[in-house]
């Protein structure tokens, strides 16, 4: 929530009487000091969200980078990963052929043995006739010297298996692990993304309230320099038909008058009346006799209410949701003028009350019941 006192309470009694403001124009140089501190403050939120930008896209490009490299080692992964199964089955198909062949050469070298066997036992009971069991032996230590290099070349490949399982297993690691770190890549590239829309935002924000400061400054000045070209020096008694006057609404008072400070623009920023937190259509009345001066939409005081109290004083009410009164009208203390708001540059609805004498803001605490 927003303090717009100092920004439209210094501007608005320009708009029908600019010679009240003689004895005012300190006040007026005070408050133009206070608004270059905010326009200094907005300068340094636009630097700060550049730098910021710039920091959070040069982290995004390095990220992208290391995603780049990650995507194409993946890609890389994965074709070695390939490879490295298509080499494994080769070799499980290998082994397969070999075991299969084994297995033929162990049946074929028992159907020998039992053949040489049979030949000696049959020399023996026919002993007339001649068995040569030397040729049947020869055929069975081929077959057992064949199943001997099959063995070796089963366990061999078995070997290779072993070696080409455990670079298939580590490539299949390396890519889940590559993949999880592009996964954490493309999180903070997003979280990047988010902070350089942010701050995108915040320094679009910033130049806008610059922009707005700029040209208060500038309406500032020209006020103070036709000020000071017409400079007046009225009397007036100075009295109100009471000793006090009557509450412009009844409510909590949300900021006192003069400097208040606020986080939003690192400054003080100066109060020229008092901020009263009302609901919406609350009854706004009129502190004392007098004339409506002004009753109309003004900038961001929003629906605005000026009376003269013909001594000197003038009575502000701003921000109103809607006008009971015109220029001209003459009131009486505790009339209702207006129902409170959050018209202009409120951001919830309250009443801002100033109370000025000969066009310099006094505290209306030390007037009011």
């Amino acid at each position: 929530m927003k303090i717009r006192a100092m920004k439209y309470g210094i501007l608005l009694f320009f708009v029908f009487s600019t010679s009240l403001f003689g004895q005012d124009l300190d006040s007026k140089k005070q408050q133009l000091d206070e608004l270059r501190q905010q326009l200094k403050a907005q300068e340094e939120m636009i630097k700060q969200a550049e730098a910021g930008k710039v920091k959070s896209t040069a982290d995004l490009n390095a990220f992208k980078k290391k995603k780049r490299a990650t995507e194409k080692k993946l890609k890389k992964l994965k074709k070695s990963e390939k490879n490295a199964k298509e080499t494994l089955l080769k070799t499980e198909s290998e082994i397969n052929k070999t075991a299969s062949h084994l297995d033929n050469l162990e049946a074929l070298c028992q159907r020998e043995y039992l053949k040489l066997f049979q030949a000696h036992y049959q020399g023996k009971i026919y002993a007339e006739e001649k068995y040569d069991g030397r040729l049947l032996a020869a055929l069975l230590l081929r077959t057992a010297e064949e199943i001997n290099i099959f063995e070796n070349t089963k366990s061999g490949l078995e070997t290779t298996k072993k070696k080409h399982n455990k670079k298939y297993e580590d490539l299949i690691w390396s890519r889940i692990v590559e993949k999880k770190r592009g996964t954490k890549y493309s999180k903070k590239m997003k979280t990047l993304q988010t902070d350089i829309t942010r701050l995108t935002e915040k320094e679009k924000k910033a130049k806008r309230k610059r922009k707005e400061l700029e040209k208060s400054v500038k309406a500032l000045n020209n006020l103070i320099s036709k000020l000071q070209s017409e400079l007046t020096a009225e009397d007036y008694s100075y009295k109100f038909s009471s000793e006090r006057l009557g509450w412009p609404a009844k409510g909590e008072i949300l900021r006192k008058f003069g400097e208040q400070p606020t986080d939003k623009y690192k400054v003080s920023i100066l109060n020229n009346g008092i901020d009263i937190a009302v609901p919406e259509g609350t009854e706004v009345i009129a502190v004392d006799d007098g004339v409506i001066a002004f009753a109309q939409w003004y900038s961001g005081a929003g629906k605005l209410i000026i009376i003269d109290h013909k001594n000197g004083f003038f009575s502000l009410y701003s921000h109103n949701s809607r006008l009971l009164v015109t220029k001209g009208d003459t009131v009486s203390k505790n009339q209702k003028i207006a129902l409170s708001g959050s018209s202009g540059s409120a951001e919830e609805p309250f009443l801002h009350f100033e109370l000025r004498k000969r066009g310099k803001p006094v505290d209306p605490l030390n007037y009011l019941e």
